[in-house]
């Protein structure tokens, strides 16, 4: 996993890759933080309950003191859900505090007409279900959602102003007003808001699941470099479209089958590890490091000139004897065979490689740890001439390039 976040991204690719375990991680702190805002949604109806209550007490005129305890045994009923969702149903809690707060809206303008404008908190309502049902159960989110319309209808067509039987002065009615309209928006607001960082919150999870998915088809597990599949695809691409400026580098450990032999696949796999690790800080981005077979590599190197390709793979070569790995108090050097092979027009990648295998046995043949390149000419004006800096990055810090 550390690896691959190291690795390169590819075809613009910016999610961080999330295993599996991740995913339920990332869904299990998703279902905590709905919790947390199902106990805010109900404590904050909870304490608008309250001072709607204390308000209409104190301010509201005789004969309107039900409407107060109305608003407190509405803020009982909730503190109810409160312990609910506490006990761990937040589920049925929020359900509960959805339909009483709803209930309690249609209860109110059914008795001081939609003047009050307390049926605009019906909007945002509306929404919250799509907010505080994070499981799977479409139809209950449609069913509250849908009732919830309805009962704004219900308010704004079925109670217009005035028809109320206990209708408040109309200076207080109006200052009331007032402040739902704007509490209302805001409570709309707050919801959209949180609706919106749950999607991206989704959004990225499944996008970090996806990216695991590709690297995990798109790349070796033990060395973190390309697996076969993306140089494949790769080369079908340029055949396509009669591409043949770059160059195939095999890259084969010398003896690597007595190290696995005498010493273990564990030290065999540490030193794979340090080849690919060298591999990649000697190539550039645009170059495709792959892990081929066993204990073969393969690098695609794209707009390179011919001149130049045996130098940077002595180099790499040269690179690759300063390893040193220590396995059973014995430390281990190790070296490489390397053979490439240009590229051309009219050549399939198919051919190409038969021909970086051929002097990779040729290689190995004239005695190993040798770099043989095969169709190499001394052209001077190459497609794809590399910029210095690339020069900069194939001849590595420890060898300036001359």
């Amino acid at each position: 996993m550390k690896r691959w976040r190291r690795r390169r991204r590819v075809d613009g690719a910016h999610a961080i890759p999330l295993t599996p375990a991740q995913v339920a991680a990332a869904r299990a702190t998703g279902s905590k933080v709905m919790w947390i805002i199902s106990l805010i949604f109900i404590g904050t109806t909870v304490a608008g309950a309250l001072a709607t209550g204390i308000v209409l007490r104190v301010e509201a005129p005789e004969g309107h003191d039900w409407l107060a305890s109305l608003s407190f045994v509405g803020a009982a009923l909730l503190l109810g859900c409160l312990g609910y969702a506490w006990g761990g149903r937040e589920v049925a809690a929020s359900v509960a505090a959805l339909v009483l707060s709803t209930i309690g809206i249609v209860v109110t303008v059914s008795q001081i007409s939609a003047g009050l404008s307390l049926e605009s908190f019906l909007f945002g309502l509306a929404v919250v279900p799509y907010l505080l049902i994070t499981k799977e159960i479409p139809v209950l989110r449609a069913a509250l959602s849908a009732s919830v319309v309805g009962a704004y209808l219900v308010c704004e067509f079925g109670y217009p102003q005035g028809s109320g039987d206990a209708e408040l002065p109309a200076e207080l009615a109006q200052t009331v007003a007032h402040f739902d309209k704007i509490g209302a928006g805001v409570f709309l607001f707050l919801v959209v808001g949180v609706l919106e960082l749950r999607h991206t919150r989704l959004q990225r999870t499944l996008e970090g699941a996806a990216r695991y998915g590709e690297l995990r088809a798109t790349t070796d597990e033990l060395t973190g470099v390309y697996n076969r599949r993306p140089v494949i695809a790769q080369l079908s691409e340029w055949a396509e479209r009669g591409r043949g400026n770059y160059a195939i580098a095999l890259i084969d450990l010398d003896h690597f089958k007595t190290i696995n032999d005498e010493f273990g696949h564990d030290c065999g796999d540490k030193i794979l590890q340090a080849v690919a690790n060298t591999l990649r800080n000697h190539f550039r981005d645009s170059d495709m490091v792959s892990r081929w077979g066993g204990d073969e590599f393969l690098v695609l190197i794209p707009g390179v000139r011919h001149a130049d390709l045996v130098p940077i793979l002595e180099r790499l070569r040269r690179s690759i004897n300063l390893i040193e790995k220590r396995c059973d108090d014995h430390v281990h050097t190790v070296s490489v065979s390397v053979g490439a092979a240009m590229g051309a027009l009219g050549q399939t990648p198919d051919e190409c490689i038969a021909a970086a295998d051929h002097a990779l046995y040729r290689a190995k043949a004239e005695g190993r740890d040798k770099v043989v390149a095969v169709g190499i000419t001394q052209a001077t004006h190459a497609l794809g001439r590399p910029s210095p800096d690339d020069m900069g990055k194939w001849s590595t810090a420890r060898e300036p390039l001359q």
